[in-house]
């Protein structure tokens, strides 16, 4: 189900409030009148009790039909059935007859599910999501009551309740869009085969057509969904912390199994949030018309949010609440705008929300109450008018001119019982004057099945970036079964606008043309592309590669891209080396000489270049025209060194010959090379450096540090001449200590006493004790050493302190620097 817990991926992050949970003992009182006087308002607002728990228990989800009622499902055994238990769940059609605001019918549909936690009313019934099913209900007789049961979908998961399949929705285009969370693995059967989600993701499902689709995959526990008026898609987690996420087909969020890269939300670090809706229409107050609103049922409150353009995705703002509460029990689970204006809120009401910290059978769980609130700004009303009473004139008007997004969607619910060949003339009859109508127009085609290609393609070629995207978004549903799309798509990958890229980029991955991935990779020509649009390229390069890996492999390298950058993307996205000889061939001719592109090379040919590539780009360290190129490079071999243990055969001159730089930041790469290499022959330089007292402390530790790699006898009697020398100074003779810890950590140790014993004031500045304590074979060595040894008592006093507060509490080395400095424990 939609979680109305924790998660207990991220427990942690909520023990204090589970905790809370575990002790409450003030249960709050559940009278109406308890809550109302609870309530905070926005100025202008108001609020009442739609119905409560004598009309429907525990709601979880709900939708308005096109008659104006309200749909809803609720969960009394709600987290579990109990054995022997009859499934008993409830859907109840709720009315308010007399336009009071208030409900004053309702009829049980259904009253046999098990833990429903979705339900969408259309196609002369209702949809429920029911535990691993979505069933069809419908009445046949005409008393109200479901008589027809039909499943459409099988094979949802069912590992953990609150994580079920969830959060039905009608779609713009006249799908049905459904959720499922971490815990489930899905595997559908339908007749395009089997489908498999195997963690959290939506899904989109045509029922005429029993087509599904997975749309994106991850989140913890995808919940709220909504359109806005372009038709992009944006999803709340009841178990994260990203507030509003954007989302984009093939897109991939936080804990999808086997990710290797995912797609951040809008808002981090904000509330665990559930339902979601847009508030729209004349009626509202200007300051809420077109805010995002989403129930933070933890906290007992309904945040509002704002979007705004950037790059290829949005940015959202944080704004006031709509409501807030201090009574514990108002849960809000799920919002929707009502066809009156109003906005309707589902209350679970329970003072325990936890099932993965608190116990199933906790006697405080509440298994009776919930509500259903309405907020409204009464000064003034929104006009509605029942889709099912409309003309197909009327019909058509309200799917393209209302101004009421509620509206719009039951009438788009409304429209998919009518037939194409009464509304197409209707629709097409229509004075469209600007994009936004013309999209409206092009999604009703599409609820109809009957797209309409021609004005779709028009709208994606000379719309407004927005109509753009969306006419690409309508393009990307029909793809498969759409000739002639490559232009379009090649079209629009270099307009301005990054947002409209990301859509080219999308409807390019439904697309057979072997060319796909050179038309995406032309959106790099704009810049370099923001997160979104980078992993929209990054997901095709990598679902495509068998059209245009292939052609390159059997090249030699020799590539179709327009730009090596475009093929460095392309390559990376894969991990393989592809036209790396051909791009560093580039590098040495100076055909590429931008820092950031050169940075990318040469990280990429330390994640996965060959010994040979890595030899090729150490070839250019010297002859490289600034520094910055020279570290690039060089960083590069020390990664692919260090990390993937890569040796370049033939290379020891050269290393040995950068040793003579005068950049300490090169001298320190090579250094570390050479050390890794066990280059034997750097070993003298090394020497004549560490024992420099006119070296800079970088570049003595540099060649400390080589040394440290070279290793071995001759290292540690090395530093145990530089530490008996009489003319360093004590960070210099320390640094050669620190380094004789790591070579040979006894000898270090009996090294160290004397350094000890001339430090008087009790500072230990150069962190000696703080050496041995960050290693505990080191610290144990020392607390032998000091064991026959006298230390001035400010420079014990300053090692018992570090000693006992170290995360280790070394108690052999604490007891040595006690009697070292005969030091007595405070009582």
């Amino acid at each position: 189900m939609k979680s109305l817990t924790i998660s207990l991926l991220l427990a942690l992050s909520a023990t204090s409030y589970t905790s809370a949970q575990r002790g409450l003992k003030d249960i709050p009182d559940t009278s109406v009148e308890a809550q109302l006087k609870a309530f905070k308002l926005p100025k202008g607002a108001k609020i009442n009790l739609f119905a409560d728990e004598s009309m429907i228990s525990k709601p979880i989800h709900m939708n308005w039909d096109s008659k104006g009622r309200l749909w809803v499902v609720g969960s009394p055994l709600y987290p579990h059935i109990k054995p022997g238990q009859a499934e008993s769940d409830q859907l109840v059609v709720l009315e308010d007859t007399d336009g009071d605001g208030v409900a004053d019918k309702h009829t049980v549909f259904a009253d046999n599910l098990h833990i429903p936690t979705a339900v969408l009313p259309g196609d002369g019934g209702a949809y429920v999501a029911n535990s691993t099913d979505v069933l069809f209900l419908k009445d046949t007789d005409g008393d109200g009551v479901a008589d027809h049961r039909e499943v459409v979908l099988s094979g949802f998961g069912t590992e953990d309740t609150h994580h079920l399949v969830h959060t039905l929705r009608w779609g713009p285009e006249g799908m049905m869009w459904m959720n499922q969370s971490i815990y489930i693995h899905t595997h559908l059967e339908t007749p395009y085969g089997v489908r498999r989600l195997l963690g959290g993701g939506m899904w989109s499902f045509r029922p005429e057509t029993r087509r599904a689709e997975v749309f994106m995959k991850g989140l913890v526990n995808p919940w709220g969904h909504v359109f806005d008026k372009w038709g992009q898609s944006f999803l709340t987690d009841g178990a994260g912390s990203e507030g509003i996420n954007f989302v984009f087909p093939k897109s991939v969020f936080l804990t999808s199994p086997g990710s290797s890269r995912v797609v951040k939300g809008l808002n981090p670090g904000q509330p665990k949030l559930c339902g979601l809706e847009i508030l729209t229409g004349a009626h509202l107050p200007k300051e809420w018309q077109g805010a995002m609103v989403s129930p933070d049922f933890r906290g007992h409150r309904i945040p509002s949010f704002r979007l705004s353009d950037k790059g290829s995705a949005y940015l959202s703002t944080k704004g006031q609440d709509l409501v807030a509460s201090t009574h514990r029990a108002f849960r809000p689970v799920d919002i929707k705008m009502g066809p009156d204006g109003g906005i309707y809120i589902a209350d679970f009401y329970n003072p325990i929300i936890q099932h993965g910290e608190v116990d199933f059978r906790d006697p405080r769980r509440d298994h009776k109450h919930g509500r259903i609130w309405r907020i409204t700004f009464p000064d003034k009303a929104a006009p509605f008018k029942k889709p099912a009473e409309m003309t197909t004139e009327e019909l058509a008007n309200a799917l393209i001119f209302s101004p009421e997004g509620v509206a719009r969607e039951l009438a788009t619910a409304e429209l998919r019982t009518r037939k194409p060949a009464d509304m197409l003339p209707a629709l097409k009859a229509l004075d469209l004057k600007d994009d936004l109508q013309k999209l409206r127009y092009i999604w009703a085609t599409q609820t109809l099945n009957q797209l309409d290609l021609a004005a779709a393609k028009a709208l994606a070629l000379k719309g407004s970036a927005k109509a753009k995207a969306g006419a690409l978004r309508a393009l990307y549903y029909d793809a498969s079964r759409t000739d002639d799309l490559v232009s379009v798509a090649e079209s629009a990958i270099t307009d301005p606008s990054p947002h409209v890229q990301l859509w080219a980029v999308s409807l390019l991955s439904e697309l057979d043309s072997p060319d796909t991935v050179k038309i995406a990779l032309k959106a790099l020509d704009s810049g370099t592309p923001d997160s979104f649009l980078d992993f929209a390229l990054w997901s095709i390069c990598r679902e495509h590669q068998a059209r245009w890996v292939p052609p390159i492999e059997a090249n030699n390298g020799k590539h179709s891209f327009s730009s090596q950058s475009q093929l460095l993307f392309a390559a990376s996205a894969i991990g393989k080396p592809l036209g790396a000889e051909q791009i560093l061939e580039s590098l040495a001719k100076g055909t590429i000489s931008d820092e950031a592109t050169i940075t990318k090379i040469s990280q990429w040919i330390s994640k996965i270049g060959t010994p040979q590539h890595l030899g090729k780009l150490l070839s250019l360290v010297e002859p490289a025209p600034s520094p910055s190129h020279k570290k690039a490079y060089l960083q590069a071999v020390l990664d692919a060194s260090t990390l993937r243990k890569i040796k370049i055969p033939d290379a020891n001159e050269k290393i040995t010959a950068l040793l003579d730089s005068k950049d300490d930041e090169i001298f320190a790469s090579v250094a570390n090379i050479a050390g890794i290499w066990k280059i034997e022959s750097t070993r003298k330089n090394f020497e004549l450096t560490a024992a420099s007292t006119t070296a800079t402390p970088a570049r003595t530790q540099a060649a400390l540090n080589g040394l440290i790699s070279l290793g071995g006898k001759p290292t540690s009697e090395f530093l145990s001449r530089l530490l008996a020398s009489p003319d360093r100074s004590l960070a210099q003779n320390v640094a050669a200590l620190k380094a004789q810890i790591k070579v040979d950590a006894k000898l270090a140790a009996q090294q160290a006493i004397p350094l000890l014993q001339s430090i008087t004031d009790g500072s230990d500045n150069e962190g000696i004790f703080q050496a041995f304590l960050s290693n505990t074979t080191a610290s144990k060595q020392l607390a032998e050493a000091l064991s026959n040894a006298k230390l001035p008592q400010p420079i014990a006093l300053t090692g018992l302190q570090l000693a006992n507060s170290a995360p280790s509490r070394p108690t052999a080395l604490i007891a040595a620097i006690q009697k070292a400095g005969e030091l007595k424990p405070m009582k």
